[in-house]
């Protein structure tokens, strides 16, 4: 059995109330640091092998304060990043605008070249296969962003792509995310899913 904490990261530095999506400098703000050594305190106990983590600083900085609880230093992989969306750079409640969850249906977004729901879940899936034949029979951390997590959870729960089954479900808090256990084979599948933060 393979355990993978999937993690978002902690609270940020706002700028001017825009979306960050994969811009930089978006650096963890004191709050995001004090939840995040709480996160590692509660998990401090947790056999934790390796912590990958996004490249964007909110994320790698999230990152760096789980695995020094455990000795470790962050793996940076480039498919747990954000979302590729046209909403970038955009002020906040542009998405919910746009309909939330349904702005990944809009002709808007395809037009501009929006990741797809298909493609996020995709790189995702790819990331968690092989962390899983890597690390078999191990507990890793992985930290990512809000969509992404939201949708591979969904994945692995069964539950469609799509915006009417996905408005159903809790969006992942900050420092909050889902304890997932893989059975190892070619395919691995989950046995376990349940959520996990600072709270539960």
């Amino acid at each position: 059995m393979t355990t993978i904490y999937l993690l978002r990261h902690g609270q940020y530095e706002p700028h001017d109330g825009i979306l960050p999506y994969r811009l930089s400098d978006f650096h963890l703000s004191q709050k995001g640091k004090e939840d995040v050594h709480e996160l590692a305190t509660k998990l401090s106990s947790k056999p934790i092998v390796a912590v990958y983590t996004s490249p964007l600083e909110r994320t790698f900085e999230t990152a760096i304060i789980l695995a020094k609880s455990f000795g470790l230093t962050p793996i940076i992989d480039e498919r747990l990043l954000e979302v590729r969306s046209p909403a970038q750079g955009e002020k906040e409640g542009f998405v919910k605008s746009k309909g939330g969850w349904g702005i990944y249906e809009t002709e808007w977004y395809k037009e501009h070249d929006g990741e797809s729901m298909v493609e996020i879940v995709a790189r995702m899936k790819s990331a968690f296969e092989e962390f899983v034949f890597k690390h078999e029979g191990k507990e890793i951390i992985v930290v990512s962003h809000g969509d992404p997590i939201m949708l591979t959870a969904a994945y692995y729960q069964g539950i469609a792509l799509e915006s009417s089954a996905l408005g159903s479900i809790p969006y992942v808090p900050m420092v909050g995310g889902f304890r997932l256990a893989f059975e190892a084979g070619e395919k691995p599948t989950v046995v376990v899913f349940s959520s996990y933060s600072i709270a539960s």
